[in-house]
């Protein structure tokens, strides 16, 4: 009631179809409210509805390759050459492949494989089950429509969505929507972590927090708020209240979008608001004068020409769809009803003509109010719970490595600390401790529910609810939940450090605490005792398994496991220490690279942590690569003649020097077009002489370059400037004991971490 929607628009007596049923829930209890509908209609009256599933190009491929016999490589490697590209068909791929062609023409085995794939394209593979429908039947559905038994047991129409529809049962579409998962998630965390028991009755929607975090477009994990374009949007609407939002969400679709500017220009006071009517302000003040919502061409026609709102309805309908005649009609209905509240004609003929223009745009009020309540609350848990937001947001994005790694970054943006998963303090879900987020066990890639389960019920079980050794550890936890992979995921992880071993050591040697555990359990579950239980404290610490000592992994084998398992790198970068060699070539970071001109040449010192190779109409290879730095990700096109020289740089997985020319899409994102690259290490050969800046009151550093240099010999010069502020200048000495240190990536990141600044000649 408060802020104008219509129940007519959803339902009204002029109205013939049904409307659609889209109700999201929480994604963990969507399976709840099924159980729910069908104990309150029956199990006869409740169904849910078949897809059919059809043989897709690379699906009908493996299918006829299999029954032929065929090698499961040899098909494989056919499948592969068919270009990424969404719904490609058989004779689509082998026109845009040369290498197709040349295999069906050398091999006659492949040559019967394609064309048969080619009969069977397209046909129905096999039968599932719709992802949100439920069809909810006035009696038993068998009256309507033939049934099939799902895999669990439940009643499925095995008539697909639109047939279901037409022989006239109603779709409920029950969704699971995880941004509802994130808020009650963020709920928990907080009562946990802050012993604080809120709920969404908790949050207003006339709180200005709101509206000031999405004004500074800090829009990250913001429902439907988060993109480039709205963020950018957001921040030049600066919105000051829900209106705005609802609004703003309204606008930014396809066909709305023209209106912006129009609406900025009111909302800020640089162009006149005005109305043909005075009666009209109540119902476009809002805003601002522009027609936004379906809504307000219905208000308008109850207002100016006495339409009931089921009429105004079927009006919105007919201009939405331009249906010449029907509009004709409505025209001459509208003047007629404009001319009987003493409007004047003229200016009731322009309003008509109006509404005409904005109801082919605009949007459903009721639908753009109810997700940015959603927006609201996700805006209002981040200003006033950021850590346990972000958390919160993050186990519901677990699955997306991608999604993890970008509000990893924002929530470390915002000075909040990540902590690296361990076995005594994760969950499987990401968690909150005061101001830190603890990295879930969940998201390490090999670890799955039931082994973190286990774990955690084990370390529960301890007296200090963590675990001392690894022996505790091994000897408490279900192995056959937690098994070898799992664990050699958890030492790659870093979840296993801090009990007296390196992970080298921990990889090469953990099998002999399972093979005690092992043994241990056995023993127990036949009811003996060993020698080992017998002994006294002092006698175990003797008898403790002993790893053979091993050297710690370097920085970089390091980092490449725990992207190996994490998906990303998470305590630290391999990148680190190169952003000290990027000034010598004036190299930009991917964030400063927004709002360059087109066509700027530049340079870009990063990792290529994804290449998709496509194959062009004329047969040529050239690729997109997504180029990552420490400050963000940006998307690079390489053309054939630049993939053909450098594709091996760009598969190296080593640190690049990117030179490039800015472009930017339709949306205005930005991204680079690929000139060259090179390895980055070639890079430090270019050091002359290193000079270290100490400043006034650092003189205790000079011992620690020291030391430093004299663990990275080589044959770059050293020299040491000293700041002497009491003699108004500074000192350069050069080092005489050190014939030249070694500049690389991971020694000048040694010296940055000393607190030491550099300089390069």
């Amino acid at each position: 009631v408060r802020y104008g929607l219509i129940f007519e628009r959803f339902l009204n007596p002029e109205r013939v179809s049904m409307p659609d049923f889209d109700i999201d829930f929480c994604q963990e209890h969507r399976g709840r409210v099924i159980d729910y509908v069908t104990q309150k209609y029956g199990t006869q009256s409740v169904s849910q509805i078949i897809t059919y599933g059809k043989l897709q190009a690379r699906a009908a491929l493996r299918d006829v390759g299999r029954v032929m016999g065929l090698a499961y490589q040899d098909v494989d490697a056919v499948a592969k050459l068919i270009p990424e590209k969404l719904g490609i068909q058989l004779s689509e791929a082998i026109d845009m492949e040369p290498r197709l062609r040349d295999l069906m023409e050398i091999d006659p085995k492949i040559n019967t494989l394609l064309e048969l794939a080619r009969k069977i394209e397209g046909l129905v593979r096999h039968a599932g089950i719709h992802a949100a429908g439920v069809i909810i039947a006035d009696g038993n559905i068998m009256d309507h429509a033939p049934l099939y038994r799902g895999v669990d047991g439940e009643n499925v129409v095995q008539y697909d969505m639109k047939h279901a529809e037409k022989i006239g049962l109603i779709k409920f579409d029950f969704l699971g929507l995880k941004t509802l998962t994130h808020i009650q998630e963020a709920f928990r965390l907080i009562k946990l972590n802050r012993g604080k028991d809120l709920s969404v009755h908790n949050i207003s929607l006339l709180d200005k927090g709101i509206y000031e975090i999405m004004s500074q477009g800090d829009t990250a994990g913001i429902f439907q708020f988060e993109g480039e374009g709205i963020t950018d949007l957001i921040r030049k609407a600066k919105p000051t209240m829900f209106e705005d939002i609802v609004a703003l969400n309204a606008l930014y679709r396809p066909g709305p979008m023209d209106m912006i500017p129009d609406y900025l220009a009111r909302k800020h006071g640089e162009k006149k608001v005005d109305f043909l009517f005075p009666q009209l302000e109540g119902i476009l003040k809002e805003t601002y004068g522009v027609i936004v919502y379906q809504e307000q061409v219905q208000l308008v026609a109850a207002k100016i020409a006495n339409y009931t709102l089921g009429e105004a309805d079927m009006l919105r309908r007919a201009m939405g769809k331009k249906i010449a005649a029907e509009m004709a009609k409505q025209k001459s209905r509208f003047l007629e009803g404009a001319k009987e509240n003493q409007f004047d004609e003229a200016k009731a003929e322009q309003l008509f003509d109006l509404m005409a223009k904005f109801a082919e745009y605009g949007f459903n009020k009721s639908h753009a109010a109810a997700y940015c309540v959603i927006a609201a609350q996700t805006a209002w848990l981040k200003k006033y719970y950021t850590v346990e937001f972000y958390a919160a947001l993050l186990s519901t994005e677990m699955s997306d490595t991608d999604k993890v790694v970008k509000y990893v970054k924002d929530a470390q943006s915002h000075s909040i600390e990540v902590v690296p998963p361990h076995i005594n303090s994760s969950f499987f879900k990401f968690g909150a401790e005061g101001e830190k987020i603890l990295f879930s066990l969940g998201a390490i890639k090999g670890v799955g529910e039931g082994a973190v389960e286990a774990i955690v019920a084990a370390r529960e079980s301890m007296p200090e609810k963590k675990f001392s050794t690894l022996e505790e550890f091994f000897e408490n936890v279900d192995l056959r939940k937690v098994n070898r992979k799992t664990i050699e995921a958890l030492i790659k992880a870093g979840a296993m450090d801090g009990f007296g071993y390196n992970r080298s050591e921990l990889i090469e040697g953990f099998s002999k605490f399972v093979d005690r555990a092992e043994g241990t359990r056995a023993e127990r579950e036949v009811g003996q005792t060993s020698l080992f239980d017998l002994a006294d404290d002092k006698d175990k610490q003797v008898n403790r398994v002993q790893l053979d000592p091993h050297p710690q992994w370097s920085r970089a084998l390091s980092l490449s496991y725990e992207k190996e398992v994490l998906g990303f790198y998470l305590t630290d970068h391999p990148l680190r220490g190169f952003e000290n060699i990027g000034r010598l070539t004036q190299a930009r970071s991917v964030s400063a690279l927004q709002g360059l001109e087109k066509k700027t040449n530049v340079r870009v010192l990063g990792l290529v942590t994804s290449l998709r190779e496509i194959i062009t109409k004329k047969g040529t290879r050239m690729a997109f690569v997504k180029f990552e730095d420490m400050s963000g990700a940006i998307e690079v096109v390489v053309f054939p003649d630049v993939f053909a020289q450098f594709e091996r740089v760009l598969r190296a997985e080593s640190p690049l020097l990117l030179v490039a020319n800015v472009e930017a899409d339709d949306t205005g994102n930005v991204k680079l077009i690929a000139e060259s690259c090179k390895e980055a290490d070639s890079l430090f050969m270019q050091i002359k002489k290193l000079t270290l800046l100490i400043g006034q009151g650092e003189t205790e550093k000079i011992s620690l370059v020291k030391a430093w240099a004299t663990g990275h010999p080589g044959a770059v010069p050293l020299s040491i400037k000293m700041d002497l502020p009491e003699l108004k200048k500074s000192v350069e000495l050069l080092v005489k004991d050190q014939v030249g240190v070694l500049a690389n990536a991971e020694s000048l990141d040694g010296l940055v971490r000393l607190g030491v600044q550099l300089d390069f000649q």
